[in-house]
């Protein structure tokens, strides 16, 4: 049995809304209103939530699309696209906010601006509502920094070692909130931990040196810490095999040179300079 399609003007779904609880632009203060992320609320098709960076932690491993998230971050970005449950070669319909003071929209791109719930539309195009979600954006009250998806509030790494770091927010009820957001970082010393790479949410640090330091997320007047301690010296960087080869053949030959100038010469200048003799890098 197919599904019902349920397609209606924008003011008639308004009133209807309305009449319901008034739950077009903001469905907070409605403690029984939680609707399934996705599926639209008419039935006829389904959202789907595009991640616009590779910070946002609801797209793993950097995927561009990923499981449509709970609760997005009040300040965070992201995409939706639509499809139609039984016509998939059907145009998809123009999507739009239900406030713009709210959630606003702009070059496809969503930014949640207050808290609560609020309505995305799925117009065709005679302006009719198609089928509609509502999004439930969350306001952050706090960072986190993780590894691999892990809190960590003290790390240790290795001398020479590099590791990627990720800021993340949650809300007062303890929800990891979606959305592109834009973290600051920084190390207190950067002679223990050096910085050799940054996106939106997350860091990568180069283990300098054995010390202690912190590592600092922020957003807005928001933070965390990571006191990250590093054990060990760096490796020696290797000499250049070229340079030792060309040192060692010339020294060699000169040497040889004046022992035997017709046989060893030629003999010991050959072997050093191919490299096949010397210890390559330099280092015994």
């Amino acid at each position: 049995m197919s599904k019902r399609t349920c397609t209606t003007s924008r003011p008639l779904l308004l009133a209807g809304l309305l009449a319901l609880g008034g739950c077009f632009d903001d469905c907070s203060d409605d403690q029984f209103y939680d609707p399934e992320p996705g599926p639209g609320e008419l039935g006829n098709g389904e959202f789907h939530y595009r991640c616009i960076g590779e910070d946002d932690r609801a797209c793993p491993d950097g995927e561009s699309v990923g499981s449509f998230p709970a609760r997005v971050a009040v300040g965070g970005r992201f995409e939706l696209e639509y499809s139609w449950n039984e016509d998939l070669s059907r145009p998809p319909p123009d999507l739009r906010t239900g406030s713009s003071e709210r959630l606003a929209l702009k070059g496809g791109t969503f930014t949640a601006l207050a808290a609560g719930y609020t309505a995305v539309l799925a117009l065709l195009p005679d302006s009719a509502i198609g089928d509609l979600i509502h999004i439930h954006a969350s306001t952050p009250t706090e960072v986190a920094i993780q590894h691999q998806r892990a809190d960590y509030t003290a790390y240790t790494m290795a001398a020479g070692s590099e590791l990627q770091f990720d800021a993340i927010t949650r809300d007062d009820e303890d929800y990891v909130l979606a959305g592109l957001l834009d973290f600051t970082f920084e190390v207190a010393d950067d002679g223990v931990l050096a910085v050799v790479g940054t996106g939106q949410g997350h860091v990568i640090v180069r283990a300098s040196s054995a010390g202690t330091t912190i590592v600092r997320a922020r957003l807005g007047d928001l933070g965390a810490e990571l006191e990250i301690t590093v054990e060990g010296d760096a490796p020696l960087t290797d000499t250049d095999a070229t340079t030792d080869a060309t040192t060692d053949a010339t020294t060699d030959a000169t040497t040889d040179a004046t022992t035997d100038a017709t046989t060893d010469a030629t003999t010991d200048g050959t072997t050093d300079a191919t490299g096949t003799t010397d210890t390559t890098g330099g280092a015994l």
